[in-house]
């Protein structure tokens, strides 16, 4: 099985909510309408670092500084398919509050708590992700990002 090699962002609001960005809902896009990270593939001749600091810059504004947290392989299913992914995860903490932070892609960014997020359709099978971060920051405050 093919592997895709990409990156996600983690980012926690002042409240050490988790915040995720509402995809898009257009015809032929891979999982319309549901939550995930952001970030994106990486490009040929990028490191996972480069990848981040680019889909973070294309994505909202302004991007806040990020770390490489954890690298994760998973797969998920889309049309019809199993996919695996290679997802370099990062963290970070967002330095203006969320109604401040300009977005650029997707319907738009939420903070959620570990509760509200697991009611949430999440692409790509990034619950797993989810999951593992919930279960490191305890605190859920962002202080230890």
């Amino acid at each position: 099985m093919p592997v895709r090699d990409c990156v996600s962002a983690l980012l926690v609001d002042e409240k050490g909510r988790l915040v995720i960005q509402l995809r898009d809902d257009k015809p032929g896009l891979l999982f319309p309408a549901h939550w995930a990270t952001l970030g994106g593939a990486i490009e040929a001749g990028e490191t996972p670092d480069q990848a981040m600091k680019r889909e973070l810059d294309e994505e909202i504004s302004p991007a806040p500084p990020v770390t490489f947290w954890r690298y994760f392989e998973h797969t998920y299913k889309a049309r019809g398919e199993t996919r695996m992914v290679a997802n370099h995860v990062y963290v970070g903490k967002l330095s203006c509050a969320l109604e401040d932070v300009k977005l650029f892609e997707g319907q738009r960014l939420e903070a959620f708590t570990v509760d509200e997020i697991d009611r949430l359709p999440i692409a790509y099978g990034l619950e797993v992700i989810f999951k593992a971060f919930f279960e490191s920051y305890e605190n859920r405050t962002g202080d230890n990002l």
